[in-house]
């Protein structure tokens, strides 16, 4: 069941996904990379390899690729990349592979329908783009609505970024925890037995 529970003695919220559904892996995989990221963006913290060592990754059809920890510090130090811009990176990867996974239960609810311009906006390098028919339906999730009456350009969320400007990590996290209780309701209602009337 998806749950949200408090971590032992620390009174940090855990948001736990279900293992055997959709969306379980994408956000341990966000996680990791958030949780892992400060490593490279903030100097106080001990490199894990000395700066002569590298991560080795291999291929298939190439030959294996090195990435070094201490060149990507040194982006960063050099503004070349940035904390800000790596979560929302990491965001619009993560609404737009979630979505992709999932869009065959899409049940054209308010709350799968925010879901997918969520998606659209993160296809669009994190920028809402509306169609001159599109917002087309209601499209809500708690508190956050995409006002369905203005369409295209006249929207006033067109040109904007999604993540940073409209959402932030937190926000997709629940999302994706609303969506999967969706998922949930419509799996346990397939697997009811049908009675025919006569």
């Amino acid at each position: 069941m998806t749950s949200k529970a408090k971590l032992v003695n620390s009174g940090v919220e855990s948001i736990e996904f279900r293992k055997d559904l959709y969306f379980f892996n994408l956000v341990s995989c966000f996680s990791v990379s958030l949780c892992g990221s400060p490593v490279i963006f903030d100097k106080r913290i001990e490199m894990f390899l000395p700066p002569d060592r590298s991560l080795s990754f291999p291929g298939r059809f190439v030959p294996n690729k090195f990435m070094s920890p201490h060149s990507l510090r040194s982006k960063a130090d050099s503004g070349d990349i940035s904390s800000s811009e790596h979560i929302v990176s990491c965001c619009i990867m993560l609404a737009n592979t979630a979505y992709e996974s999932v869009r065959h239960f899409n049940d054209g609810s308010e709350t799968f329908e925010f879901f997918r311009h969520i998606r659209n906006a993160s296809s669009h390098l994190n920028t809402f783009q509306f169609n001159h028919k599109e917002p087309a339906n209601p499209a809500c999730w708690r508190n956050a609505v995409i006002e369905q009456h203005l369409k295209g350009e006249s929207n006033p969320l067109y040109g904007h970024h999604c993540f940073g400007h409209f959402l932030g990590v937190s926000d997709i996290l629940e999302l994706l925890l609303d969506v999967e209780q969706i998922i949930v309701k419509q799996l346990e209602s397939s697997e009811e037995p049908k009675y025919q009337t006569r």
